[in-house]
């Protein structure tokens, strides 16, 4: 079935591990999202472990359609597979900004770092998804307080919803 939309989905970040959404949550989304839509996921050589793991629970849930890119494009290639996409979610990374040169709608999720300095620039059909916890942005490579709360309590529904507000 080649008419399903493509939703890419970033997992990874290469600032440091408070970054990042919970694997296996991404992975719920991505199962979620898998009959509307084709699944790739992209990410850097440091990202295989967390993209190999999302990929055994697709595998689990019995999904097909979907491609692990992980560590395997040049940024030509990874240009070119962002710009072909339907729908992005990621972390506040690289890509991310890719997708806002070329109006994707994006997911972007924030736990740590200052959503309005490095948000999408100029992207209307991007949302943004985060806490306002009182420890929010601590801007910090690894969680101070041990909990990594802003990422944490950010659930699968959340990101569900958030995509559901998008204009697609």
């Amino acid at each position: 079935n080649n008419t399903n939309l493509i939703v890419g989905i970033n997992p990874g970040a290469s600032y440091g591990s408070s970054k990042q959404w919970v694997p296996d949550r991404f992975a719920q989304v991505a199962i979620q999202l898998s009959q509307k839509y084709d699944i790739v996921i992209f990410g850097g050589k440091n990202e295989l472990n967390i993209s190999k793991e999302i990929e055994e629970l697709l595998i689990k849930k019995g999904i097909e359609n979907y491609k692990n890119l992980v560590g395997t494009t040049s940024i030509t290639e990874l240009i070119n597979n962002i710009s072909s996409l339907d729908l992005f979610i990621t972390g506040d990374s690289g890509p991310m900004h890719i997708a806002a040169s070329f109006q994707i709608p994006t997911i972007s999720i924030f736990g740590p770092t200052k959503d309005k300095e490095t948000s999408q620039w100029n992207n209307h059909n991007s949302v943004i998804v985060k806490r306002d916890l009182e420890c929010q942005p601590c801007m910090k490579r690894i969680c101070p307080l041990g909990h990594h709360n802003c990422m944490n309590q950010i659930k699968t529904n959340d990101i569900l919803k958030a995509v559901e507000s998008l204009r697609l």
